[in-house]
């Protein structure tokens, strides 16, 4: 495995044990131990932060309500948009798992975010034209014959797909260009 790639499993793992998230369960206990640590107590309609699976296992029971985070907003979402829109050269910052977090959610508590079919079509906005930005970045790259390609402000998810899509090809074109230097 290459540095800087992160499998989709491994990826997966890493989000729902990192990612806390807040949820409104609809029952009472003190605490829930995990290896992990200690969560809760739970209150009856009281925010309790959690880790993702737990939420996922929550909802999943029907034992909670998902409290989508901040950034899964339509204003939030738009304003992201516009920057990919204003700036054609650079990606706008955008939560380190964004794509992923999302995913989740859509799959597991759609029920739980405001304006579901709003959000999912801003997102799916975002991610074309971000797709286009690292498209054109890889084809300079490729036509400049570089030794880097560097891209700021890529998520895990762009860098997983830029590694899948291209690491090979990537490495034939370095072997080449030592092959012609040679």
């Amino acid at each position: 495995m290459q540095q800087g790639y992160i499998n989709a499993e491994m990826s997966d793992f890493i989000i729902q044990h990192s990612t806390f998230i807040n949820i409104q369960p609809n029952f009472d206990l003190d605490k829930l131990q995990f290896i992990s640590g200690y969560f809760g107590p739970f209150k009856i309609n009281q925010i309790v932060e959690v880790p993702l699976w737990v939420a996922i296992e929550l909802k999943k029971k029907n034992k909670c309500r998902v409290i989508p985070p901040e950034w899964l907003t339509i204003e939030r979402l738009q304003q992201k948009l516009d920057e990919e829109t204003i700036n054609e050269l650079e990606l706008a910052r955008m939560d380190q798992y964004y794509f992923e977090i999302s995913s989740i959610l859509f799959s597991y508590c759609r029920d739980d975010i405001k304006d579901d079919d709003k959000i999912k079509l801003l997102l799916e906005d975002i991610k074309t034209r971000r797709e286009s930005k690292i498209q054109k970045k890889v084809e300079e790259f490729i036509t400049r014959g570089s030794d880097a390609l560097k891209i700021n402000n890529l998520n895990q998810h762009e860098r997983n797909k830029i590694y899948s899509n291209f690491y090979g090809d990537l490495k034939k074109l370095r072997q080449l260009k030592l092959l012609a230097e040679s």
